[in-house]
């Protein structure tokens, strides 16, 4: 089961227990109290979810700051409309999109470079499994340091639980002239329901 669905369902579980408690409290339905107390869990399972994948993803991007003149931006998110499947209620959920990191190529093969990178690689591997879907973590490096002859995208595609990682090295002439740019992104729906 990924952190998505198991987030959502121990929220339906904890919102179902305070229902029901509430409701001997007022003298109201358990049974009732217990279904919204669920559907308020499930949503907030989900949020509980998404709001941990982000603080990971700032977490592995200030891992990598440890690297000398390495740099991390801020990360990036979408929101998400999340519709709970039994009553239609909808709330916006912040999730995560991507994090870049500069690493200093004459940094990238020392200890705390390949340190930086396998957590960043740890990461992506996390957020697909956790999700069971494709994540995408780009590296790239500028075209003077790709050699005389234009370098064609090189990707692997590695499986992690339900998902994939999909690591693509290209040529960026965006990219400084002295670091390599790690780019760890996943594609948000712009709904969904749970």
């Amino acid at each position: 089961m990924d952190e998505k669905t198991q987030g959502a369902m121990i929220g339906a579980a904890i919102g179902c227990a305070a229902g029901a408690v509430l409701a001997q409290v007022t003298s109201n339905d358990p049974g009732t109290a217990c279904a919204a107390g669920a559907v308020v869990g499930g949503l907030i399972g989900y949020q509980r979810a998404r709001s941990n994948e982000i603080e990971e993803a700032q977490k592995a991007a200030q891992a990598t700051v440890a690297v000398e003149g390495a740099k991390a931006a801020p990360v990036q998110t979408d929101v998400v409309q999340v519709t709970d499947k039994e009553t239609g209620k909808t709330e916006p959920v912040k999730a995560f999109k991507s994090v870049s990191v500069d690493i200093p190529l004459s940094q990238v093969n020392t200890t705390d470079g390949r340190e930086a990178m396998r957590k960043l690689n740890d990461y992506a591997r996390k957020v697909a499994t956790d999700r069971g879907e494709t994540v995408e973590m780009t590296i790239a490096v500028p075209p003077d340091k790709a050699g005389r002859s234009k370098v064609a995208a090189q990707q692997t595609r590695e499986t992690a639980g339900k998902g994939a990682v999909v690591r693509s090295v290209v040529t960026d002439p965006r990219t400084p002239s002295n670091v390599q740019r790690v780019t760890i992104e996943v594609k948000n729906p712009a709904r969904i329901e749970v």
